[in-house]
């Protein structure tokens, strides 16, 4: 993978396999409330390592930044995201340069045009047409936020510089985008292990 791309992983969970989790893998899905929630934060982390033994052999030692951002510090120049809803998950992978991905379940949400009035940057701002596009502009949102490293801190701010802000398709159910502040990269898509 060279500087001008970035590898989205579409990831089912239900798809897959339990792998042995690291210790603090196993103390944060410990804190889960329900067991489907510490399964799918179990299995969307085992993704996680199983992609990015793709892209380094060296050791994956998690880090994370003051804003809670997870790195590798002993492969700076690998940076990737994750994000899961319900039983999906993507995984995002770019070599020096900051990614960000987001995926939502589209659900029922009734005061979704005042949330978007609220919390939409100006660039996203217009009128929500529906559900389905709350969502998708949602993620873009989202994914910004996370390449940035700021959380949501910043969701109503638009980011400075040029983008590449990239919907995922993810199928019906799901919205999905991935974000680097870079223009013109066109993501490549993968889908991992049994995933169709």
């Amino acid at each position: 993978m060279n500087t001008s791309e970035v590898h989205v992983w579409r990831v089912r969970l239900n798809d897959v396999e339990a792998l042995e989790p690291t210790p603090g893998e196993s103390a944060r899905a410990a804190r889960f409330r329900f067991e489907r929630h510490r399964q799918q934060y179990l299995r969307s982390h085992a993704a996680l390592r199983a992609i990015l033994r793709r892209y380094t052999e060296e050791p994956l030692a998690f880090a994370v930044t003051e804003a809670g951002k997870p790195y590798l510090p002993e492969v700076p120049r690998v940076k990737f995201n994750l994000a899961h809803s319900h039983e999906m998950a993507l995984v995002a992978v770019a070599t020096d340069t900051e990614v960000g991905v987001d995926v939502e379940r589209v659900r029922a949400l009734s005061d979704y045009a005042a949330i978007a009035e609220r919390f939409f940057p100006p660039s996203e701002a217009a009128d929500v047409l529906d559900l389905r596009d709350f969502f998708r502009r949602w993620t873009r949102i989202e994914a910004v936020l996370k390449a940035r490293g700021v959380g949501l801190n910043d969701i109503g701010l638009d980011p400075s510089g040029e983008w590449t802000i990239q919907e995922i398709d993810v199928g019906p159910e799901y919205s999905g985008a991935v974000a680097l502040p870079l223009a013109g990269i066109q993501p490549v898509v993968h889908d991992f292990g049994g995933n169709r």
